[in-house]
């Protein structure tokens, strides 16, 4: 089971993050890149010259682990997550269905240099996205994820577009269990280590869309969690992040493959003061993209 991450939820390491990297064999999330490499050299380069590019880097330090061991990627098959914004611009631009959204939008994730680069980051770190970059971003993640047969993952909805995008839904499974909410990356990978087969089943679960099995792979993680919490919520660094465990509810879904345009063209028209009512979310791409929302149950997600 591979999960694709926003960036979004990977700056701020919160759950939709923190449990993806627990619960997915791998995990794909969309990264600027210099000249389409992640060397070492390329990176320090751009880095010199776009300043929010290198704050981003900093800001993603504690996943490197993750991707020096193999658990994070950037590309699947080839490609990768930004592959597809160039599409989605275009799609914007032309297709009528998405009318309302030209006036938020702008040409900057169409060229190809350290704009780009820079653009990306700036709003990937800062706490209110843009539309002009998170909406183009959002739809390639979801398009790329289609295409590879991979699932997008997704937070708790509290935007106009995203409650709009929960009426595009087609249900699955649900689930929840007791995982690592918030904790150092070394934790993260010693729970991939310790609770190796009952997260296994877990994913095949998932893949196969056996919500029974999903059930009891739940149960079977929240007994393995609880028999070592003591172990998993240890503080070795006064410096490290603290780490705290929780409940989590997890959904499974299929969405139309273009829903965030779509649901983002229906909450333009409320920004703009027209278009259509609230039930009416016209979808027309047949193509479809599984989707995997993770929300904490009983209070807010913690704070770093």
């Amino acid at each position: 089971m591979i999960l694709v991450v926003s960036p979004y939820h990977m700056t701020t390491r919160e759950p939709a993050a923190m449990v993806s990297m627990v619960l997915a064999r791998n995990v794909v999330t969309a990264m600027p890149t210099p000249a389409g490499a992640l060397s070492r050299d390329a990176v320090t380069d751009a880095a010199s010259r776009v300043p929010k590019y290198a704050e981003l880097m900093e800001s993603w330090d504690w996943a490197m682990p993750l991707f020096s061991g193999g658990v994070c990627g950037i590309a699947f098959a080839g490609e990768d997550p930004l592959d597809y914004v160039r599409s989605v611009c275009a799609d914007i631009e032309t297709n009528d269905r998405y009318a309302t959204l030209r006036p938020f939008m702008r040409t900057i994730l169409e060229q190809g240099d350290d704009r780009v680069i820079g653009a990306i980051s700036r709003d990937v770190i800062k706490a209110g996205p843009d539309p002009a970059i998170s909406v183009p971003l959002s739809a390639a993640i979801d398009r790329f994820a289609s295409r590879h047969d991979l699932i997008a993952v997704r937070s708790e909805s509290k935007s106009t577009a995203q409650k709009a995008e929960t009426r595009l839904a087609s249900p699955i499974l649900r689930f929840a269990f007791e995982t690592l909410l918030q904790g150092p990356t070394s934790r993260i990978l010693e729970i991939r280590t310790e609770l190796e087969a009952e997260l296994d089943a877990m994913r095949v679960a998932i893949d196969t869309h056996d919500e029974p099995a999903a059930r009891s792979a739940a149960d079977a993680i929240t007994a393995a969690f609880e028999r070592d919490r003591e172990d998993f919520l240890r503080n070795d660094d006064p410096d490290d992040v603290r780490s705290i465990a929780g409940m989590v509810s997890v959904s499974l879904s299929e969405l139309p493959a273009d829903a965030v345009l779509t649901s983002s063209a229906f909450a333009a028209t409320h920004v703009l003061g027209r278009g259509p009512s609230d039930s009416e979310v016209a979808v027309v791409d047949r193509s479809v993209v599984r989707s995997l929302t993770i929300r904490p149950i009983g209070g807010r997600a913690p704070r770093r």
